[in-house]
């Protein structure tokens, strides 16, 4: 029996199974795409940003420079924060060494959901991965068991329940079609986040670095 030819004639379980698995195959190809383009761009522009950011002589005058201009990078983000946490603690006098920790602190909350908006859909896509091949053994054990109980009860011949079991199989197959695009891409996209969310990291401690060279008042600019 054709492959979909069997997975069009399914009833019960079996065809639930596979609309069930059809759908987190659809699931994973709309995250593999969205994410891959939105990352590469947001790499593109990373790299020009760093590129520009590295002619500053101070973060104020980045700020000034370049906040509007790559406002949605979390770079940027985390330069608003940084510069928002010195003013505050400029209220309060001037800044010392003490006060680095405080900015280091301030940094690592800020970082948090940025590394979580850089790595967004990759749980699922891992969550895909580990358990369509599952979900597709199920529809087919339960269709295994449904065809060799027909043959039991009706004394039919096995010619009569193996499109029955071929159909079941299908589900196994489509299981893991749903898995190995969604293992690749996880992989994938991870390294691609992962490369993003340790430049990121490396800006921070830049960030920091150049602050505690400088010891300048740096008056919060709203992007």
């Amino acid at each position: 029996m054709d492959p979909l030819q069997a997975a069009l004639q399914s009833r019960g379980m079996v065809l639930v199974t596979l609309i069930v698995l059809v759908g987190l195959s659809l699931l994973t190809w709309v995250i593999i795409g969205s994410r891959y383009f939105a990352l590469r761009a947001l790499r593109r522009d990373i790299a020009q940003f760093r590129l520009e950011f590295a002619k500053f002589p101070d973060v104020k005058a980045a700020q000034e420079a370049l906040g509007k201009r790559f406002v949605r990078l979390p770079h940027v983000r985390m330069l608003h924060a940084l510069l928002k946490e010195i003013h505050a603690l400029e209220q309060q006098g001037p800044m010392g060494e003490e006060d680095i920790d405080t900015l280091e602190r301030s940094m690592r909350r800020t970082s948090e959901p940025l590394v979580d908006e850089l790595e967004s859909g990759l749980s699922v896509l891992g969550t895909v991965a580990s358990s369509a091949p599952f979900i597709g053994l199920f529809g087919t054990v339960w269709g295994i068991m449904g065809a060799f109980g027909g043959l039991a009860d009706s004394g039919s011949v096995l010619q009569t329940v193996a499109p029955h079991i071929a159909q079941a199989l299908v589900a196994t197959a489509v299981g893991l079609l749903a898995a190995i695009p969604a293992a690749i891409g996880y992989n994938g996209l991870g390294r691609m986040s992962k490369r993003m969310v340790t430049d990121l990291d490396g800006f921070g401690l830049e960030l920091l670095n150049l602050v505690r060279r400088q010891q300048v008042r740096v008056p919060v600019l709203p992007i």
